[in-house]
């Protein structure tokens, strides 16, 4: 089985992908370290981890795909997490694997901008936070651009009929939500 997570950014994937392998074990792979990999270490690849959140993507799809298919084929128990998975990504993976593939998004396109930046002071996002070092008026520009991406993700998980789960009222609700529909063996 291979689970996916994706949305937008500091929406909570990765205390997700956390909370996923501390309740089942399996492991994870947040696909911004493939980004920095690819824009650090082969930027003839045109990735660039400054760049638009869904170029990046765009971008990093034709390796991604062929990474999660091998996991597939080897019937690997292994979960992706990232701004990179796209819902049109996810839903060509459950096309090609029929039941072997588990996702759902994550986003903030109703929170209201103080909300979200109370949310992201709160919980700040680990070893890899990126905005720690953002002031207030940078946090909100973040948080403005992403509220868009999430409306786009959420548009998109309705048309691909995926799950999509808005973090923005109850966060660790949103977290426990996601992992148990990750977990939830009816599907």
């Amino acid at each position: 089985m291979l689970y996916l997570i994706g949305g937008a950014a500091r929406a909570g994937n990765s205390t997700v992908a956390r909370r996923f392998l501390a309740e089942t074990g399996i492991p994870f792979f947040c696909l911004d370290y493939l980004m920095i990999g690819l824009s650090n270490g082969l930027p003839l690849s045109g990735v660039d981890a400054d760049d638009d959140e869904v170029r990046v993507a765009d971008l990093m799809w034709p390796v991604v795909k062929p990474l999660a298919t091998a996991m597939l084929e080897n019937e690997e128990e292994y979960l992706l997490e990232g701004v990179q998975m796209r819902p049109q990504f996810a839903w060509e993976l459950h096309q090609a694997w029929p039941g072997q593939v588990r996702s759902c998004f994550l986003g903030y396109a109703d929170v209201d901008v103080p909300t979200k930046l109370r949310q992201l002071r709160q919980f700040d996002g680990a070893t890899n936070d990126w905005m720690s070092d953002f002031d207030d008026t940078e946090m909100a520009r973040s948080i403005e651009k992403f509220k868009i991406l999430s409306a786009d993700v959420r548009d998109k998980c309705t048309r691909y009929n995926l799950r999509y789960i808005e973090s923005s009222a109850d966060f660790l609700g949103a977290v426990a939500k996601a992992v148990a529909h990750l977990k939830d063996n009816s599907l």
